[in-house]
């Protein structure tokens, strides 16, 4: 069988999913849209595939099996809602949405059409999550009970530093900044291995310093490229933001997310009663012998093992990535239990959004509160 595929969106994102796609066995790229025809149609000749200007259009005649929304997160829900309502499988970049309520919309609208809905975050089938969730699920670590997640830059906002478009960094299209932009992988890697239990509360805080980051006395000459891109922008989110989250099963998550922060980059780990890891570089904790122990583990060399077990002997077969995983899910192929980076990234949302929620009402506020307080602000379409 073969999974047709519709692209909505035209620009990075969707160029990376397309290509993703090329690599995959049973998936086929027959559509892209974008409102932008142009670039539809250049993608499109890359692949092969039918160009359309409107997705809605794309749905009622393209026929597609699934749908890959490669637009900026206020406009996830709209595509969303139209795919399910039309019988297609939903895979969107990260973030799920812009806000908890607009993700938890879209999972309904997937639940309610009997389609699957997932969610891109390369994070969740790297070696290290692979090898971490081995030792978890083989009881190494004992209970896992806490776990700490950083992704953080030195100087990186979208656009304004150089990489990406404007649309990063303006909540009209974005809904927010790192917290929602780069926190959504590691939440979402660190709650798999946490086993996803439901989130309690969370408390956090965020911060906006672009104005010092960008003196005179920081980057010297280069202040009006700087200042100039911020006011073309619109910029409106938070450079940076940490939380908490405690889950029902009493564990606890901690994040750092920043684009611009004064600090390195940390590894995320995760501890249990019994051991804990380091992700990466990845080391394994625990105790042998009455000895403390910190254990290297080859990951290179398993994964060669396992593919070349999967291959001939002789050729290496692909152990999967997130668009294989996809594919397979769609199809019912997956080895084992699926893992449902639509469910993952729903919960990473009402954490993020419970961020932002917290920093506004100075406390700590329960998941209850973070569902009843979250607002729509997709763009209808």
């Amino acid at each position: 069988m073969t999974v047709e595929i519709g692209i909505v969106g035209a620009g990075n994102r969707g160029q990376a999913h397309a290509d993703s796609y090329g690599d995959v066995d049973g998936a086929d790229v027959v559509a892209v849209a974008d409102i932008d025809e142009e670039a539809a149609a250049e993608l499109a000749d890359d692949h092969g595939a039918d160009v359309y200007g409107d997705f809605r259009d794309m749905l009622d005649d393209a026929g597609v099996d699934a749908v890959s929304v490669c637009v900026h997160n206020n406009l996830h829900r709209p595509v969303a809602e139209a795919a399910a309502d039309a019988g297609a499988h939903i895979f969107t970049e990260k973030p799920m949405a812009a806000t908890y309520a607009d993700a938890k919309a879209m999972a309904d609208a997937a639940e309610t059409a009997g389609v699957h809905i997932g969610v891109q975050n390369y994070d969740l089938f790297n070696d290290e999550t692979r090898a971490a969730s081995r030792l978890v699920d083989q009881g190494e670590l004992g209970e896992p009970y806490y776990a700490r997640g950083v992704f953080s830059r030195r100087r990186g906002r979208p656009y304004i530093d150089g990489y990406g478009t404007p649309g990063f960094v303006s909540k009209d299209s974005a809904g927010g900044g790192p917290v929602i932009d780069i926190g959504t992988y590691v939440l979402g890697q660190l709650l798999y291995l946490l086993g996803n239990a439901d989130v309690e509360r969370v408390g956090g805080a965020t911060f906006e310093k672009t104005d010092d980051a960008y003196a005179e006395e920081q980057v010297g000459e280069n202040r009006d490229t700087y200042t100039g891109r911020l006011e073309e922008s619109g910029y409106d989110v938070e450079d940076s933001g940490v939380g908490m989250a405690h889950l029902a099963d009493g564990s606890v998550l901690e994040l750092r997310a920043a684009w611009h922060m004064y600090l390195p980059d940390r590894p995320s780990v995760v501890a249990g009663s019994q051991g804990g890891l380091q992700l990466d570089p990845f080391e394994f904790y625990t105790t042998t012998g009455d000895y403390e122990a910190t254990v290297s583990l080859d990951l290179d060399e398993y994964e060669r093992r396992q593919g070349l077990i999967a291959g001939d002997g002789y050729e290496t077969a692909d152990t999967g990535d997130q668009f294989a995983h996809w594919i397979d899910t769609i199809e019912g192929d997956v080895d084992g239990e699926p893992i449902d980076t639509g469910d993952l990234a729903l919960n990473s949302m009402r954490i993020m959004e419970g961020i932002y929620l917290s920093q506004a009402a100075g406390r700590e506020l329960t998941a209850e509160e973070i569902a009843e307080q979250s607002e729509s602000t997709a763009v209808e379409l």
